[in-house]
């Protein structure tokens, strides 16, 4: 890789109007499960009638149905049976989905391990990107359930704003975004849930340590379980995207979102930044670092055809050396094949290539 690549790949990873939207692949180094482990872990051992609804699930896109898909569905039959008078008709119950859910999302808290334990990769990531104290925070968009991100700002000390006012029972309050400004580090927005957020009886969403353990008998707020709910009555999804729809759309010269270990496989994630890219005096460019997968064709065809749809800001790094291509327009061939030689699509990797280190 030359050294013009270098200082331009250190320029969008670094860069003072540099936000970021990570994936589970960011957490894998930390040995938490993709989806597709995930899955396959927390339908082992379920009722054989809720697999069996598992089975019939199609497969959406170029991918096969996940355990958040199944999630989906149930919340969507529940919701049907809701506005009938007798499901006598149907072979699924209220009660019945109601005991699924909250089995599976238990299972989910522990395939996680909400053990609430620091990365090395993470801490470095953070640690690099954090910046001057006196510019204010950089926001971070999480997909994943897990606590990596906040164990390791807790373990260097570092300031932090997710939404939460409080401690063990913290309730969710945006005004904390707001109000952070010089000196706090990073804006942290999971945009999915996560493990340790917990529904109580009056409806609010709380934060805690450790959902199974703290919090046992309350719904443990995962994305698609609580989307609907959270989004009509609470609005803690609608805020959360809708900032990072706001964020997307800042009109620094030098904005930039790069993605790590996210498949662009959630539409309403997709819309946000192909909206973001060609929204009036836009901005932002979107540089993505993404694994490959098994069928490399059809992935290439659904991150071209999304590219194709961002007004040439949109550069996504498939794989590295071995399987590796270049989506997009940000470098010329030449230059994109020393990117991929270096095999950033690993968080890891990513995270030596601009904090140093084994």
């Amino acid at each position: 890789m030359s050294s013009d690549v270098r200082e331009q790949i250190t320029e969008w990873l670094t860069g003072n109007d540099t936000c970021f939207l990570i994936g589970a692949g960011c957490s894998a180094c930390a040995s938490k499960p993709l989806i597709g482990k995930l899955t396959e872990n927390v339908l082992n051992g379920l009722d054989q009638k809720l697999l069996d609804q598992f089975d019939a699930l199609k497969p959406l896109s170029d991918r096969p149905p996940t355990i958040e898909d199944l999630i989906n569905y149930l919340v969507r039959y529940r919701e049907i049976l809701s506005t009938i008078t007798t499901a006598d008709a149907h072979s699924l119950t209220v009660d019945e989905i109601d005991e699924w859910l909250t089995e599976i999302k238990k299972r989910i808290v522990s395939e996680v391990a909400d053990d609430w334990q620091a990365c090395d990769y993470h801490e470095r990531f953070l640690q690099r990107l954090r910046g001057a104290r006196e510019r204010g925070p950089r926001d971070i968009f999480s997909l994943n359930y897990d606590t990596l991100l906040e164990a390791s700002l807790d373990s260097l000390r570092l300031p932090y704003a997710d939404g939460f006012r409080g401690t063990n029972r913290a309730w969710f309050d945006p005004e904390t975004f707001d109000e952070a400004g010089p000196g706090i580090a990073y804006r942290i927005h999971k945009l999915h849930g996560s493990i340790n957020w917990t529904r109580d009886a009056d409806g609010h969403v709380r934060r805690g340590r450790n959902a199974n353990e703290d919090a046992a008998d309350e719904p443990v707020v995962v994305y698609p379980s609580e989307q609907k709910y959270l989004q009509t009555q609470y609005g803690v999804y609608e805020t959360l995207i809708g900032r990072f729809r706001k964020r997307l759309r800042r009109t620094g010269v030098n904005n930039h979102l790069v993605v790590l270990g996210y498949s662009f496989n959630d539409e309403h994630i997709n819309e946000a930044i192909c909206d973001a890219i060609n929204s009036p005096q836009s901005n932002l460019t979107v540089i993505a670092f993404v694994g490959p997968e098994q069928d490399r064709d059809r992935q290439d065809q659904r991150l071209q055809a999304l590219c194709d749809r961002c007004d040439s800001r949109f550069s996504v790094f498939v794989g590295g050396k071995d399987n590796g291509g270049f989506i997009g327009h940000a470098l010329d061939v030449e230059s994109s094949l020393g990117v991929l030689e270096a095999d950033l699509w690993r968080f890891e990797n990513l995270v030596s290539y601009i904090a140093g280190g084994n």
